[in-house]
């Protein structure tokens, strides 16, 4: 089993899933272009993709045909997934699963997807989606709207199989790592960028996929606009993502440098951010651009970071700084609240040390200690 890449009929780069004679897996195809057809993105489609490719080796390792899969099967499938090698007569010790817990999510939500395509397309009997999905409601949530306990809130769909995931902690850098990366920048076009990324706290896919008209200079605002699939695969991710950005006026005169830097008349995309340099100089920057540029600035400067390191950076400062949950929702262009809320609204380790350390008199006991001991 292979994940294959091509291009459709309209330029747009798409993924099917191919068995071991090179050929489509029907079942997924089916399924890919009717997530495709429903506006998934890009990156959704080549990981549910993967997801299906993993599936279908567990399956043909079991020999068992996907229309004859029960729960149980699904169940045995996430023991696969924490080891493949679970089936086999010799099972090799691991000190971690292979798949972390909420991979492990994915791949499963991914599958019962599929089987609820195939039951509502072709009829598929099994009805494994039915069996395994279940309907749970949010237990005190940290956030309460205005209209909270007026009703009752809806039950979230969740399934059977469920892992559950160990509280994610946000990796961020300190502002001073910032400076150190910012002057390791070789060029006019990377200092951009990172202090782009730093400032606004966009997804380096939304940096990717700005033009030169979504910058208001005289107003200080960036304007996330949703272009679908772009010439360098850059896209907006979901459908709150497109946004109005405050900037300073520093960013902007920077913008303004690095435009007449390299927006010179040889170039004929309207994408702001480049190449530089090579025989496809002055064409769209791509993914594979910015992950060589990370892996430099990490070996020049001793520093890990990663793109999506600098959003979660600038987003965490808001909330040190004070914002509300609804204002970083807005800021982020994340789709509901609680994402936000999960993900940045919460003490760090420095503030429950000094919280403690303020009231640490108060917890002290008499008599413990030199005294209790003459």
């Amino acid at each position: 089993m292979k994940t294959v890449e091509f291009k459709t009929a309209d330029g747009r780069t798409r993924y099917y899933l191919a068995g071991e004679d090179g050929l489509p897996v029907e079942p997924v195809i089916k399924f890919l272009k009717f997530r495709d057809a429903a506006g998934y993105a890009r990156n959704t489609l080549k990981g549910e993709c993967i997801h299906l490719m993993h599936y279908f080796e567990f399956l043909e390792e079991r020999g068992t045909l996907y229309e004859d899969v029960t729960i149980d099967d699904l169940a045995r499938f996430v023991g696969w997934l924490k080891n493949p090698d679970i089936e086999k007569k010799i099972v090799a010790f691991r000190e971690k699963p292979a798949h972390a817990a909420e991979t492990i999510n994915k791949h499963v939500d991914t599958v019962i997807a599929f089987y609820d395509y195939l039951m509502r397309h072709d009829g598929l009997e099994n009805r494994l989606s039915e069996k395994l999905v279940v309907f749970v409601k949010n237990p005190s949530p940290a956030y309460r709207s205005f209209l909270y306990g007026i009703a009752d809130s809806k039950p979230t769909k969740s399934h059977m199989l469920k892992m559950p995931v160990s509280k994610r902690v946000v990796k961020t850098i300190k502002k001073e790592e910032a400076v150190v990366l910012l002057e390791a920048c070789h060029n006019l076009r990377d200092y951009f960028l990172l202090s782009l990324l730093f400032e606004t706290g966009m997804r380096i896919g939304e940096a990717l996929a700005l033009w030169l008209e979504d910058f208001d200079i005289s107003g200080k605002k960036i304007h996330i606009c949703d272009r679908g699939e772009l010439e360098n695969l850059a896209e907006i991710k979901t459908v709150e993502s497109p946004r109005i950005l405050d900037c300073t006026n520093e960013l902007m005169d920077l913008f303004t440098e690095y435009v007449s830097t390299y927006h010179d008349t040889d170039v004929e995309t309207n994408h702001v951010l480049l190449k530089i340099r090579g025989d496809h100089k002055g064409m769209a920057m791509e993914y594979a651009d910015v992950d060589n540029l990370f892996r430099a600035l990490r070996k020049r400067t001793g520093v890990y970071v990663t793109p999506h390191m600098f959003r979660h950076t600038s987003l965490s400062l808001l909330h040190a700084a004070g914002w509300n949950p609804e204002l970083l929702k807005e800021r982020a262009g994340h789709r509901n609240i609680y994402t936000t809320l999960n993900t940045y609204v919460h003490p760090t380790e420095e503030e429950v040390t000094e919280a403690f350390r303020k009231v640490s008199d108060s917890l002290r006991m008499p008599g413990i200690g030199k005294e209790a001991d003459q």
